[in-house]
């Protein structure tokens, strides 16, 4: 597999967690949208500063390279976020891109899988000739809530013939436990992990950190920096 980065060639740990902290601080959310209920965490609100759209690729890359490194053949990348992120990551990382969409958008012969969403019903399609068998794809997505459209996305997966390799997150509401729908549930890593159910806008206080120890990989055996967002009091 073409992994192309070792941690210490991405950044420090201790820039990793200035630079979640800055993530943390600038992101937009967006309290009752698309629906009542539903605090929205904008990506694209990281993405027109190049600075922080740079501090995303960096932190997923090392996200990345900590916990799949050297266990993973391609990356798939979500329909919407999910295939800007997972694109530019495969392209860093020179292996290859399985794009995952909405029905309609994908030619050939596809696989489908339908799953709830916490606003309401939803499908995605994956060509099934993208997957050989046993390939293990890294699944690469901005945000998990309940679960349901990774979950989606393991019986695409599992009917084309691949293995789940992990999911790779950005925002990961974690009071929803959403990882509890997952194959692998102990295979969600997220940058951010929102560990409050007050969907009051602007009401987290700093990042805290707790640093576990990951087993040996083929590339580098280093401690990973956990991340919880902790309500006001």
């Amino acid at each position: 597999m073409g992994f192309g980065y070792k941690m210490e060639a991405i950044m420090k740990e201790e820039e990793y967690v200035a630079a979640v902290k800055e993530i943390d601080a600038k992101v937009a959310k967006f309290p009752d949208f698309p629906k009542k209920g539903v605090l929205f965490y904008d990506l694209f609100s990281l993405l027109y500063d190049v600075h922080l759209r740079d501090l995303v690729i960096k932190c997923y890359l090392y996200l990345i390279a900590k916990n799949f490194g050297g266990k993973f053949d391609a990356i798939a990348g979500l329909e919407a976020r999910g295939l800007l992120l997972g694109f530019h990551i495969a392209q860093v990382l020179k292996v290859p891109y399985i794009a995952i969409r909405k029905p309609g958008k994908l030619p050939g012969i596809c696989v489908k899988a339908a799953f709830e969403k916490e606003y309401g019903a939803d499908s995605f399609e994956m060509q099934k000739s993208a997957v050989t068998k046993g390939m293990r794809i890294l699944l690469v997505d901005d945000l998990l809530a309940t679960g349901g459209s990774l979950a989606a996305c393991d019986k695409l997966i599992d009917e084309s013939g691949g293995v789940v390799a992990g999911y790779a997150i950005i925002f990961a509401l974690s009071f929803l436990h959403g990882e509890k729908k997952l194959k692998f549930p102990d295979k969600a890593k997220a940058i951010l992990n929102v560990d409050t159910q007050d969907l009051s806008y602007n009401t987290f206080k700093s990042v805290s950190y707790t640093h576990l120890t990951l087993p040996t990989s083929d590339l580098v055996q280093i401690s990973v920096v956990a991340v919880s967002l902790k309500k006001k009091t």
